[in-house]
């Protein structure tokens, strides 16, 4: 949908995920615009620029729609590079380390 109204609304808009993997935006766009929900996918522009994955998009959703977002993208895989549902800024996903058999 990638539609929302105007300049205005841009204002008000309420990050609900971001991630730097291409398969997971593509399912978080799937997902969103299933449900009828309009955002903005911030950065993505420049994922289609790069073949990398090193520009994260941020879906952004209007105020009314957050809850229901959320609760849509909950199960959406959360790994590296992707802060979904539940993770606190700058938080990410914990490797294993080499011998670690406890993760």
């Amino acid at each position: 949908m990638e539609d929302i109204m105007n300049k205005e609304d841009n204002e008000n808009l309420v990050s609900v995920y971001t991630s730097t993997n291409h398969a997971i935006i593509a399912v978080v766009k799937s997902i969103l615009d299933e449900a009828g929900i309009e955002y903005l996918a911030k950065g993505d522009n420049l994922q289609s620029t790069y073949a990398i994955n090193a520009f994260p998009v941020e879906f952004q959703v209007m105020p009314d729609d957050v809850e229901f977002a959320k609760e849509l993208l909950k199960d959406v895989e959360v790994s590296n590079g992707s802060m979904g549902y539940g993770y606190e800024e700058g938080e990410e996903d914990e490797e294993p380390k080499e011998g670690d058999e406890s993760k």
